[in-house]
């Protein structure tokens, strides 16, 4: 025969391993659900440019479009001008390392504590712990109540 809090343990596991499935069929669906806004959202895009190319044949480039085209030009020639990027990327790259020697050096000069901040820390910390012992002194009082309450329904029922 089973005891109350046994059947209360297995009704709030039951529960909860039913919503941690729920959770996770609806964290599928939304990102299912995300893919196929990106899916439609770039279709109607797709749609939106093919209306504008129908709508401006036939017309005349204007001076805005002109300025940009040659702005676009201007960026695709730079992009194939690959040693331009490289020289930059490695540069940084070097920079990083560098960076990363000197921040290896001085770790132990950033971390230095003064004493009147450590002291206040052990002292934070330890009232945390006195906490959290009267915390826990307070748990097993409830505990203990609440064996008293089950051995009082279990007496009233049987």
């Amino acid at each position: 025969m089973y005891t109350f809090p046994v059947v209360f343990h297995q009704i709030i596991s039951n529960d909860i391993s039913e919503l941690q499935k729920n959770q996770a069929t609806t964290v599928a669906k939304i990102a299912q659900y995300k893919r196929k806004l990106m899916d439609l959202s770039h279709r109607v895009l797709q749609v939106l440019i093919k209306q504008e190319i129908q709508r401006k044949s036939g017309y005349a480039i204007q001076v805005d479009e002109e300025h940009l085209r040659v702005q676009l030009d201007t960026i695709q020639c730079e992009l194939n001008a690959p040693t331009q990027f490289k020289g930059r990327l490695n540069e940084l790259m070097s920079q990083i390392r560098m960076q990363n020697h000197f921040g290896a050096v001085r770790s132990e000069e950033r971390y230095s504590v003064d004493g009147d901040l450590l002291r206040e820390i052990r002292q934070h910390l330890k009232q945390q712990q006195e906490g959290l012992s009267q915390l826990i002194s307070v748990i097993k009082d409830d505990v203990e109540d609440i064996k008293l309450i089950e051995h009082g329904l279990l007496d009233r029922l049987g």
